[in-house]
Parts: structure tokens; C-alpha cells; sequence
């Protein structure tokens, strides 16, 4: 039996539609794969108060900094270690390459610390990078974690090993 017209109008549409929403997946897919691939390796600067007057730290300074073990910087200043919450990309990076620990070796570490008393000085916890940069900026003695997109004339950008953000040989990076 041969189909009517209204049918053949009805499928015509039907796969329509179908195709037109795989055409928006394709699309959706190819535009957003180059976001990932940036994401995947920017660089994450350390940054500083800018009355702060250091600019070089050591993975070793920066890890007794963010662990809490170093409680302040050379001259007296308290510090104030600023980080994202936990499962943020720049969380996890910072303590991957700075720390060498997971989220939950972190969080072991931070209750041990509690625990026996080493620690007194907790990281301030924020939600936004943003948020980061005005925490930095307007307390001093205060230290950070931002993508370097993230980075303006409010904070001051501290160099690890020598190396700048920005840099080919920079270690410090969201998604590695």
C-alpha cells in the first residue's frame, strides 16, 4: 500500500529534525573542543599582595606556604594562603604541582595538622577566581592561585624557580 502524502511530509519532517539537532551536536562539540585543549594546559600563577616584596619563590617555599608550615613571610608578615574549593581544576593543580598530593591526601593532611596542633593557619577558601584576586588584593601578607587570563594590575605575579607564568618551562598548569 502505497504511503500518503501527509505520511511522507510527517517522516520528511521527522528526520528533519533528527538531522538538525546532529548538525547543533556537531557544532557544539567542534566549538567546544578548543576551550578543553586551552583549559587542559594554562598556566596558573602564583600571585602575591603587591606590598608583598617577594618575586621569586621555591616549589619547596610555596609547598611550606600552601601546607600551611610556613606561617609567614620573611620580614613578619602573616600569611594568608587563598584557595578554590575543593574539585576546582586550580585547586586540584595547585596541589598536584605544588603540594604532590591528591584532594584527599590534602584533606588527611589538613586534619592531622589540626589534630596535633601544627597548624593555625587554615587557607581561605573562595569560590571564583575573581574572588581569589580580590582576597589577594586586599589583604596583605596574602597568597593565590589564578589562570594567567585571570591575572591584572590588582595582584602581584610571583615567579617559581625563576620561572615566570607565561613561560615555556613553567610547571604550574590547570588539567596536568
Amino acid at each position: 500500500m502505497p504511503m500518503s502524502t501527509e505520511s511522507k511530509i510527517f517522516i520528511r519532517k521527522q528526520k528533519g529534525g533528527e538531522m538538525r539537532r546532529l548538525i547543533y551536536l556537531c557544532i557544539a562539540v567542534a566549538l567546544s573542543v578548543p576551550l578543553i585543549a586551552l583549559a587542559a594546559g594554562s598556566d596558573l600563577a602564583v600571585v602575591v599582595n603587591k606590598a608583598n616584596a617577594t618575586s621569586n619563590l621555591t616549589k619547596s617555599e610555596l609547598r611550606k606556604l600552601v601546607l600551611g608550615e610556613q606561617e609567614s613571610w620573611p620580614g613578619g608578615m602573616k600569611v594568608t594562603v587563598t584557595l578554590r574549593g575543593q574539585g576546582n581544576p586550580d585547586r586540584i593543580a595547585v596541589l598536584k604541582a605544588v603540594c604532590r598530593m591528591s584532594e584527599d591526601e590534602y584533606i588527611q593532611h589538613s586534619m592531622h595538622s589540626d589534630f596535633v596542633g601544627a597548624a593555625s593557619n587554615a587557607p581561605k577558601i573562595v569560590s571564583s577566581a575573581a574572588a581569589v584576586r580580590q582576597m589577594v588584593s586586599s589583604t596583605p601578607g596574602a597568597i593565590g592561585f589564578l589562570p594567567l587570563s585571570e591575572v591584572n594590575d590588582s595582584v602581584k605575579v610571583v615567579s617559581v624557580e625563576g620561572v615566570s607564568a607565561g613561560e615555556p618551562e613553567y610547571k604550574i598548569k590547570v588539567g596536568q
